[in-house]
């Protein structure tokens, strides 16, 4: 009989030694895979202010696991002034419907350096639907949002350079060619010709200038466009 209860006790704890080892493989491959995501999870008790953070949560937020105690008025304080407001009613307006929720909210970190994050988080209530936790995920989509800006920022300039380039070209063909046309007939000794093309390219030289500007506030008129300093022309 004891050599029984000896062989079952053994048995039992090779079981939980199995067991502790399968759930610690477990927890590094779900960090493992937390990191390759760029995503942490949350789980806040809010009764007590107890945040359970993820590893990889710790380090999107520029800390090592378990470095800090993350209640909720450390979170916040954490999360870019320009976005608390929004954030704490988001998070209002979850306690109040029970509904879950998505964001793209910016954090600080110790070293000033401002972070993305796309959040989402789902209220838990107990029987007679008071909030009791609040679960989630946080992805760190700084990367994306950057290169998106930088995509923004080089159609910008693309525009730019062909807003340039047809003002360019548009100034070869009605300016530069009606002064030309001007010196002809001013040439041929032709005043009304030489009026009539200047007046031509005035009306050309407005028009294009208030396509560069854009017509928010209306045609350029003349009188318009005043320099701050007076133009020098050559001989």
């Amino acid at each position: 009989m004891a050599d029984l209860l000896e062989q079952r006790l053994e048995q039992a704890l090779d079981d939980k030694t199995a067991a502790e080892g399968a759930l610690r493989d477990l927890q590094a491959r779900i960090d493992n895979a937390q990191q390759l995501a760029h995503m942490g999870d949350y789980d806040w008790e809010i009764a007590t202010d107890t945040n359970t953070w993820s590893d990889q949560l710790f380090r999107i937020y520029g800390y090592e696991p378990g470095e800090i105690e993350p209640n909720y008025e450390r979170f916040l304080s954490m999360v870019h002034p320009d976005d608390q407001q929004r954030i704490k009613e988001i998070h209002q307006a979850a306690y109040a419907t029970g509904e879950p929720y998505e964001m793209i909210e910016r954090i600080v970190r110790r070293d000033g350096e401002v972070r993305y994050l796309s959040s989402n988080g789902q209220v838990v209530t107990d029987d007679n639907g008071t909030p009791i936790r609040m679960r989630g995920t946080c992805i760190d989509i700084t990367d994306r949002v950057h290169a998106e800006e930088e995509r923004e920022a080089h159609a910008a300039r693309v525009r730019e350079e062909q807003t340039r380039r047809q003002a360019a070209l548009e100034l070869n063909d009605s300016v530069v060619q009606g002064l030309t046309a001007a010196l002809y007939a001013l040439e041929l000794d032709d005043p009304d010709a030489v009026r009539e093309y200047v007046r031509r390219t005035l009306d050309s030289a407005r028009g294009i200038i208030t396509d560069l500007v854009g017509h928010t506030e209306g045609a350029v008129a003349p009188g318009d466009l005043v320099r701050a300093a007076p133009t020098t022309l050559g001989d």
